[in-house]
């Protein structure tokens, strides 16, 4: 049983009086025994933690206070070296905490955390301008962490058991505008203005429907293996410390949401601009990478590299304030290929997402005045492009 007792001199009957503090002393789930102090005038305190400790181990949910104490920023670490997880994983965990949670949570008591105070949390995420999808797989991140504090026995209530997360696949996503789709002649430009070894990045993601990262992983093994197909199977990820000389990349032998891969078209046009690369830089490694890294012989280039030489290529192209990201290559592929008429599900299949709905809730409302966008010979052969290649590829076949 707990007992509250005062380390003092004084006589029992006088303990209420007397200014020492008081001394909870129990034993924990193991046995071993435990105290903790409260001031003189906390006694109630003292004697609802003595309550509470007992209750706890009856009930069989007793939690040692000091694990409690410990702060947000220590458990995480701990719980980023809990199980297995990929280096860009840890890369990309460390960058959400330093940025999202390290000064709300960081220094506080994993203890002290509340469903209010993600709440506080999620509103300040909204005022500093951040978008739903964004804001939505950072409490997911935050949930499991929660989770994790909670059933490791570090604190008591499970905080996060009240967050809601719509998913990935539901409202988070959201239609894109069409300021965010580029025209061709604003694709071309950036391809012009694009440092030379990277521009037939440009047409792989505006003509193909890569990711910058299967992009940049991109190889000659896999672009041989059926004629007028590119079989999608690497992406090229960021890995090693969050800083300086300590970073680096990798690829990954799977793309994102799929361990299969996926078949994506590769139309004329980008196949001559893919002859054209290699022409002058010529493919790396057994599987034949086509872009390298420019300060290390036989290494992948960093995505930090080739965000800036994007930001470089927008700059030159004159489309400062146009707020394209790479991901706008991706908006175009899709325009262009719901204008030649492909189905809403090989759009998806092609995009490599996680399911149609995802294409549907993004790119459906194009659907309606799509041929609007071939206007040029351009537009019209890489329709034809996407139209010759709507009979579907079995995946199996990869």
């Amino acid at each position: 049983m707990a007992s509250i007792i005062k380390r003092c001199d004084c006589k029992v009957g006088a303990w209420p009086r007397c200014k020492h503090s008081w001394v909870v002393r129990f034993r924990d789930a193991n046995g071993k025994q435990v105290e903790e102090s409260f001031a003189h005038n906390k006694k109630t305190e003292a004697k609802n933690l003595a309550t509470k400790v007992e209750n706890d181990k009856q009930l069989g949910v007793y939690v040692d206070r000091k694990h409690s104490k410990r702060t947000f920023e220590d458990c995480w670490k701990e719980w980023l070296g809990f199980g297995q997880r990929e280096d860009s994983t840890l890369v990309q965990y460390a960058s959400i905490y330093k940025n999202h949670f390290a000064d709300m949570f960081g220094s506080r008591r994993i203890g002290s955390i509340t469903p209010s105070d993600i709440t506080k949390w999620e509103e300040a995420q909204k005022e500093r301008g951040y978008k739903p999808y964004g804001i939505e797989g950072r409490k997911v991140v935050l949930k499991s962490f929660l989770k994790y504090c909670y059933e490791a026995e570090i604190v008591p209530k499970y905080a996060g058991k009240t967050i809601a997360v719509n998913g990935r696949n539901d409202s988070a996503y959201r239609p894109v505008e069409d300021h965010e789709i580029p025209t061709t002649a604003e694709v071309m430009a950036i391809y012009e203005a694009m440092r030379p070894v990277y521009k037939s990045s440009i047409w792989t993601q505006a003509g193909c429907g890569l990711r910058v990262g299967e992009a940049l992983a991109f190889s000659q093994s896999h672009l041989t293996r059926r004629e007028g197909w590119y079989f999608v199977q690497n992406q090229l990820t960021n890995f090693g410390k969050n800083g300086g000389s300590n970073r680096g990349t990798n690829v990954k032998n799977e793309p994102k949401w799929s361990r299969k891969g996926r078949w994506v078209p590769v139309p004329p046009s980008v196949a001559d601009e893919l002859e054209k690369h290699r022409a002058f830089w010529e493919p790396w490694g057994e599987p034949g990478w086509y872009y390298e890294s420019e300060t290390y012989q036989h290494r992948h280039p960093s995505r930090t590299t080739y965000t800036d030489r994007w930001n470089d290529a927008i700059k030159k192209a004159g489309l400062e304030g146009s707020g394209y990201t790479p991901k706008a290559l991706r908006h175009y592929f899709a325009s262009m290929a719901i204008a030649a008429g492909v189905p809403l599900y090989e759009v998806a299949r092609w995009m490599g997402h996680s399911s149609t709905k995802v294409t549907e809730q993004v790119y459906a409302h194009l659907v309606d005045g799509a041929d609007e966008r071939i206007t040029g010979a351009f537009e019209a052969s890489l329709a034809d492009a996407f139209r010759s290649r709507l009979t579907l590829v079995d995946d199996d076949a990869a």
